[in-house]
C-alpha cells in the first residue's frame, strides 16, 4: 500500500469519525482522484449520500482532481498542513466542480481545526 493511500485511509477514518460532519454532507455524491506530481502514486474515492464508500485505484469517473507533489498530499491528509497555504501559494492544484471543492475544503479545514 503506498504512502498516498495510507494517509487516505486514516483521513477517511477521522471523517466518519465525525458524525456531525459526515451528516452535514450526506447530498454530497462525488469521485475524487489524488495524483501525486512526483510519483507514480494514485487513489480515488468515491463518496454517496456523504460517507467515502470505495477507495481504489481507479474509479470510473471523478468530478475533482487534485495535484500535488506526494509529501504535501500527505501532509495535508494527515492534518500536519493547512491545505489551504499549499492551495494559495500552488503547492496543491484542483480542477473540476468548484461544489465539490469548497465542501471538500470545508471537510479538511474541519478536521484540521480538531
Amino acid at each position: 500500500m503506498t504512502g498516498l493511500r495510507q494517509a487516505l485511509q486514516g483521513f477517511v477514518r477521522s471523517y466518519h469519525a465525525c458524525d456531525a460532519l459526515v451528516a452535514e454532507q450526506s447530498a454530497w455524491c462525488c469521485g475524487i482522484r489524488l495524483e501525486s506530481q512526483d510519483s507514480p502514486d494514485v487513489a480515488h474515492l468515491e463518496i454517496e449520500a456523504g460517507r467515502v464508500v470505495r477507495i481504489a485505484s481507479a474509479v470510473s469517473s471523478c468530478s475533482l482532481v487534485v495535484r500535488s507533489e506526494l509529501a504535501v498530499l500527505v501532509d495535508v491528509l494527515t492534518f500536519r498542513r493547512d491545505p489551504n497555504e499549499a492551495y494559495l501559494f500552488g503547492e496543491l492544484t484542483v480542477e473540476g466542480a468548484e461544489e465539490d471543492f469548497m465542501r471538500l475544503d470545508y471537510i479538511v479545514t474541519r478536521l484540521c481545526a480538531q
